[in-house]
C-alpha cells in the first residue's frame, strides 16, 4: 500500500526546518554547552558548511593576531553593538533552556540528549521523544522540557493507537514539523501529543502535517498551555479534531479540564474542528484560523467562562452543515470577540447557549445561515456585517415544548449595529430575511439599532413573539411601507394589519415624501381591529393642506417587558449543574 505524508498543497507552508539535521556537537551547542558562538559553529556544521575559522591570521584564539575583545566585527549588518538581533532560526534559542533536546543526525536517526549523557537514540521520532519525556524528573513540581528541533515522520499505523503522552509540569517544544503518513481515505492512528488527568502541561509549538487521527488530544487536564500550533491535514485523509479538550465524557467521568489558554491554532483540511472542547471550565483562546475542513474552525461544548479574541474560517462545515463558530450542549459565560466566515454551510450557531457575546461578526456567503440562535438565553451580537446568505442572514428559533430532552426557550437575544443585506444583482438574490424570529418559544428578544436595509427579498425582519422589541433599525421594523393621505376624509388613512399581536407596543417613524405648499399637520393612532385580529394604524389631519400627502412610515415594537420568565433552573437542570 502507499504511504502518503504531506502533499504540495501545503507546500507554501513549509519552513526552514523541513530538512534540518544536526552533528551531536551542534545539539550539545543547542542545550547551552558552548554558548551562542558553539551555536553558531553548529549551525554552519548542520548546514553543510563544515569549515572552520582558524590558522594563521585565524580569530578564534589568542595570541598577537586575536582581536581585541571590544573590536567592531562586520558580521552581516550584525556587530558586538547589535548582536541582539540576530535572526538565528528558531530552533537555537527554542533549545536554549531545553533539559532534553530531539535531534536527527545525517543518517535519519533521532537522539535524545540531555545536558549530561544520550537518552535514547532511534529511527522514530515519536519513540525518542517519549523517551525523552519520560527520563524528565519523576514526580517533579516544576516545568521540565524536551526540545524537538528536527522534523520528523510518523509511519502509517492503524494498530493500537500511537502517542506522545506528557505527564504533569512537562513543556513540549516542537520547533520543526511532524509528518503523519495516512492511507488515502483513512487516518493513521496517531495523536501526536496527548495528556491524561495532568497539569501544567504547555506546548509553545507544534506543526503536524498529513493524516493523523489527531495533533493534540489532552483529557482532565488542569493548567494547559498551548502556543503556536499549524495543522495542516492532507484533503484525501479522514484525520479528525486539530486540537482537542475534554473532560473524558465517553468514559463517564464527571471531572472538568480547567484553566486552558490557547494563543493560535491553524488548520486546514479534516474531517471535524479546528478547536473542540467538552467540560472545560475556563478558557482562553486568542484566535484560531480553519480552512475547508468539515466542522468548525472552533466548536465549544459544555464549556464555561471563556474568552475567545477572533475566529476566522473559510469553507466550514461538510455534509453536517457546522459553523464556522458554534457552541452547543450548554455553554455559559462566553464573550467572543470577533467571528469572520467566507462560504461554508454557516458563520456562527448558538444552541443551549447562556450569557454568551460576540462583538462583532462579518459574515458573508453562507451556503445556509449566517448565524442560527436556538435554545438559548442571555446572548448578544453587538455588531459587524452579514450579507449574500442562501437562507436568512439572522435566524432565531424557539422549538416546541417536547423537541429535544430539554425544554429551554430562546429569549434574551439581542442583535444589535449589524448590518445585513444581499448586494448580489436582484436575480441572484436568495437571501429571504435579514432577522428572521420564528417558533413557539422564542420570547423577548431584541432588534435594536441595525440596518436592514436591502436585507430580504421576503422581508427585511419577521418577528414571531408579540414580547419580542423590534426599534430603531435602520430599513425596517414589525411593518413598513408607504401610504397616501387623502385629503378632506376622516381618517386620512388607514394601514390595516399592522401587527396581530393585541398586547404588542406600537410606535411609528414616518417621513413625508414631498411636503405640499399649504400648511399641515396630522396625527395617528393605532387601533386594534377586532374583525381583523389586528392592529391598524390610523392617520388624522389635524391641519388639512387639501392635497394628498405620501408618507413613508416605519412601525417600532419598543415593547413593555416588565417582567422575564423563569428559566434558570430548567437551564441547570439540563446542563447538569444543579
Amino acid at each position: 500500500m502507499s504511504r502518503q505524508a504531506s502533499a504540495t498543497s501545503s507546500d507554501e507552508h513549509s519552513d526552514s526546518t523541513d530538512d534540518l539535521t544536526f552533528t551531536r556537537r551542534t545539539a550539545l551547542a543547542l542545550l547551552g554547552a558552548g554558548g551562542f558562538g558553539a551555536a553558531a559553529e553548529g549551525a554552519a556544521a548542520q548546514s553543510g558548511n563544515g569549515s572552520q575559522a582558524g590558522g594563521t591570521g585565524g580569530n578564534g584564539g589568542g595570541g598577537r593576531d586575536a582581536r581585541p575583545w571590544n573590536q567592531d566585527v562586520d558580521a552581516r549588518d550584525h556587530d558586538l553593538r547589535n548582536l541582539g538581533a540576530v535572526d538565528v532560526d528558531r530552533v537555537y534559542t527554542t533549545a536554549r533552556d531545553a533539559d532534553v533536546i530531539v535531534w536527527k543526525d545525517d543518517e535519519g536517526v533521532f537522539h535524545a540528549d540531555g545536558r549530561d549523557d544520550q537518552v535514547a537514540s532511534g529511527e522514530d521520532v515519536l519513540d525518542v521523544t517519549q523517551a525523552a519525556v519520560d527520563s524528565l524528573t519523576d514526580d517533579r513540581t516544576w516545568k521540565e522540557k524536551v526540545a524537538v528541533v528536527s522534523p520528523g515522520t510518523v509511519p502509517y499505523n492503524d494498530g493500537d493507537f500511537r502517542e506522545i503522552e506528557l505527564p504533569s509540569y512537562t513543556v513540549l517544544d516542537v520547533a520543526a514539523p511532524i509528518s503523519c503518513e495516512y492511507e488515502a481515505g483513512e487516518h493513521s492512528n496517531v495523536i501526536v501529543a496527548a495528556a491524561r488527568d495532568a497539569e501544567h502541561i504547555e506546548i509553545p509549538r507544534l506543526t503536524v502535517k498529513g493524516g493523523p487521527w489527531m495533533a493534540v488530544r489532552f483529557q482532565r487536564c488542569s493548567n494547559v498551555r498551548l502556543g503556536e500550533i499549524e495543522i495542516q491535514y492532507e484533503e484525501d485523509s479522514d484525520a479528525n479534531d486539530g486540537v482537542r479538550i475534554d473532560n473524558g465524557y465517553d468514559i463517564g467521568t464527571p471531572q472538568r479540564c480547567e484553566d486552558v489558554q490557547i494563543d493560535s491554532v491553524y488548520l486546514e483540511n479534516g474531517t471535524k474542528h479546528g478547536v473542540e472542547t467538552y467540560g472545560v471550565n475556563r478558557l482562553q483562546i486568542d484566535r484560531v484560523i480553519g480552512k475547508d475542513m468539515d466542522g468548525c474552525a472552533v466548536l465549544l461544548n459544555q464549556t464555561s467562562d471563556a474568552t475567545v479574541n477572533s475566529v476566522v474560517g473559510r469553507n466550514p462545515g461538510g455534509e453536517e452543515d457546522y459553523p464556522t463558530f458554534r457552541l452547543a450542549n450548554f455553554c455559559n459565560n462566553v464573550s467572543i470577540g470577533q467571528v469572520v466566515s467566507r462560504g461554508g454551510a454557516k458563520g456562527l450557531m448558538f444552541i443551549t447557549a447562556r450569557n454568551a457575546t460576540v462583538g462583532e461578526v462579518n459574515l458573508v456567503g453562507a451556503e445556509d445561515k449566517g448565524i442560527f440562535l436556538t435554545a438559548s438565553y442571555n446572548v448578544r451580537i453587538d455588531g459587524g456585517v452579514i450579507k449574500n446568505c442562501e437562507n436568512e442572514a439572522i435566524r432565531i428559533h424557539g422549538y416546541a415544548s417536547g423537541t429535544f430532552s430539554y425544554d429551554v426557550p430562546t429569549e434574551g437575544v439581542s442583535v444589535t449595529d449589524v448590518r445585513i443585506l444581499d448586494d448580489r444583482p436582484e436575480d441572484e438574490r436568495s437571501q429571504p430575511y435579514g432577522i428572521y424570529e420564528s417558533g413557539p418559544t422564542a420570547f423577548s428578544n431584541q432588534f435594536v439599532d441595525n440596518d436592514v436595509r436591502g436585507a430580504g427579498t421576503e422581508a427585511d425582519i419577521r418577528v414571531k413573539s408579540g414580547s419580542t422589541v423590534v426599534a430603531d433599525n435602520v430599513g425596517d421594523g414589525v411593518a413598513s411601507g408607504s401610504v397616501s393621505l387623502s385629503p378632506g376624509e376622516s381618517p386620512a388613512a388607514r394601514v390595516e394589519g399592522i401587527s396581530g399581536e393585541r398586547g404588542a407596543t406600537l410606535d411609528l417613524r414616518d417621513s413625508v415624501v414631498e411636503a405640499p405648499d399649504a400648511a399641515f399637520a396630522l396625527e395617528h393612532h393605532f387601533e386594534w381591529n377586532p374583525d381583523g385580529e389586528s392592529w391598524d394604524l390610523v392617520f388624522e389631519w389635524v391641519t388639512d393642506p387639501g392635497e394628498s400627502v405620501e408618507l413613508e412610515y416605519i412601525v417600532d415594537r419598543p415593547q413593555a417587558n416588565l417582567g422575564g420568565r423563569e428559566v434558570e433552573n430548567t437551564w441547570n437542570e439540563f446542563a447538569g449543574m444543579e
